[in-house]
């Protein structure tokens, strides 16, 4: 009987080359390694145990429900199996930004990113491991080290496909339990996002994981997911600026003057219309959600950004301003 290494292998070829989702049973009567008379107890413990090394490997398995079988495929754009190779000075890059990124407290993956940092150097053979290592530059306040512990967790609940329970805040200060199949996690300016679909809403949302609280994965059959991968979900489309989440749409008119207006291009993160006046001053034309957070996001990214447009988020920075002042005199 071969190894559980070549088992491994086995099984991660016979995934590849299947042209459609295979069942337990098709893997213990096809893949080497699985013996056909071994109760089925025995075979399925080793198949969770190989799936899990799978994940660990990189490759991603999505399971399939028909009825009361599943059944599995290869999950090929969330696989990492490409081989990468870099130039001398992009691995230098890549070390550079990595090395801040270990300075952060609310990045998630920092074994991960260390054991890859250390096979880069390696492999780079010229990158002097002693050299000063840059530290990140922090957008977020909101408890750095607390986003990262959460973010973790749900990284695992995502790999695994588990729904997740978590009290939330929204911009209002309302309370409210959410149950949330997570589907995505991102970054913005030193925050982080879970991108899901709500079960109790009925539908997709975006939640700041700085404002979640008592969040647990559901414990119930851990090693069975308790939903299937949406077709055609991709996280680059949820990756907006955050006055843009929400059902209700228009169109908000903005000013960058000053220095701010060098930096109209970065600040916009590719959304609206950018359009430079004769004066060096930039309008932005964009689709928002919410006046009030548009109006948030321009007083901490001002000062040298406007509100023109709509009248209410034009209040609510005048607002925002007005309190600013009240307090710090």
């Amino acid at each position: 009987m071969p190894d559980p290494a070549e088992r491994l292998v086995n099984l991660a070829l016979f995934l590849a080359a299947a042209r459609e989702p295979v069942s337990a049973a098709q893997i213990q009567a096809q893949v080497a390694g699985y013996p056909v008379s071994q109760a089925e107890s025995a075979f399925l413990r080793m198949f969770e145990r190989d799936k899990e090394d799978l994940l660990s490997a990189g490759l991603v398995l999505d399971v399939v429900r028909s009825g009361d079988t599943e059944r599995y495929r290869l999950d090929r754009e969330a696989t990492f199996a490409g081989e990468l190779a870099l130039e001398p000075d992009e691995a230098m890059l890549v070390r550079t930004a990595a090395s801040a990124m270990l300075t952060d407290p609310s990045f998630p993956f920092v074994e991960d990113l260390r054991m890859a940092l250390a096979k880069l150097t390696a492999a780079a053979g010229t990158c002097d491991a002693s050299a000063p290592t840059p530290v990140v530059s922090l957008l977020a306040d909101e408890a750095p080290a607390v986003q990262a512990e959460s973010v973790a967790a749900l990284a695992r609940a995502l790999s695994a496909r588990k729904i997740v329970a978590f009290e939330y805040t929204n911009l209002e200060g309302r309370h409210a339990a959410r149950r949330v199949e997570p589907l995505g996690v991102f970054a913005r300016d030193g925050r982080w996002y879970l991108v899901g679909y709500d079960t109790d809403a009925a539908g997709m949302r975006v939640f700041a994981v700085a404002r979640m609280t008592d969040l647990e994965i559901n414990a119930i059959k851990p090693k069975s997911p308790d939903f299937d991968a949406r077709e055609g979900f991709d996280i680059r489309e949820w990756m907006v600026l955050p006055f843009q989440w929400g059902p209700d749409r228009f169109t908000a008119l903005l000013r960058f003057s000053g220095p701010l207006a060098g930096r109209a291009g970065g600040l916009a993160g590719a959304q609206g219309v950018l359009e430079v006046g004769a004066d060096g001053t930039v309008l932005w034309r964009v689709g928002a959600a919410e006046s009030r957070s548009l109006a948030g996001w321009a007083l901490a990214n001002g000062p040298g950004i406007e509100v023109l447009e709509p009248a209410e988020a034009r209040e609510a920075l005048s607002a925002g301003l007005r309190e600013v002042v009240a307090a710090h005199g």
